[in-house]
């Protein structure tokens, strides 16, 4: 059993490193500046000081306080449609473990529930044909990420993931991606939240 979950763990791991190679997460810190500390002081006449900007001093504690998202803010509920995943396998190879799915199990409609805190802490479940499941993420700016755990990681029909979506408007648009324990059931699901009143 211990197997099966490392395995579906595994198969989160990857689907989230395909999701955010999707989403061009290109980065980075910039570039350092290329003078040198003397240089700054060099310019400096001899018998004078240099003005330092109070700004450039140290940050203010509201700068370093984290950014509220905005809107994001509440409780969001939605609902989904499971169906069948599809798994990209590299050219030549025969996935001979999902071609015994038929596609029955873990399929159909459910629901989702998230709170959003003021911090950017995503907490939620979601309950239906994926099964009753945890929901743990973080929220960027638009974009919303969290895992989904299942209540019953024990399960033979406990499902691992992750759920991803996007602010557009008053919604919370994304995608449900799960696999089971032994990865050989693989289910995804659209979804659309709305703020609960």
């Amino acid at each position: 059993m211990r197997h099966r979950v490392s395995t579906a763990l595994s198969l989160v791991v990857s689907l989230s490193l395909v999701a955010c190679e999707k989403s061009g997460g290109e980065g980075g810190a910039p570039p350092a500046s290329s003078a040198s500390p003397g240089a700054a002081a060099s310019a400096v006449p001899p018998g004078k000081t240099a003005d330092v900007a109070p700004s450039a001093a140290a940050p203010s504690a509201s700068a370093l306080a984290p950014a509220e998202p905005p809107g994001l803010v509440g409780t969001w509920e939605g609902r989904y449609d499971a169906k069948k995943g599809e798994v990209e396998m590299p050219p030549k190879v025969k996935d001979k473990v999902r071609t015994k799915d038929d596609g029955k199990a873990s399929v159909g409609p459910g629901t989702l529930t998230i709170t959003i805190g003021t911090d950017g802490e995503l907490k939620g479940k979601t309950e239906g044909a994926l099964g009753a499941a945890g929901l743990s993420g973080k929220v960027e700016g638009d974009d919303v990420r969290a895992t989904f755990f299942p209540e019953d990681a024990l399960s033979k029909n406990a499902m691992f993931g992750i759920v991803q979506g996007k602010r557009k408007d008053d919604k919370i648009v994304g995608r449900i991606r799960v696999a089971s324990g032994d990865a050989s059931v693989v289910r995804e699901a659209e979804i659309e939240l709305k703020k609960k009143d």
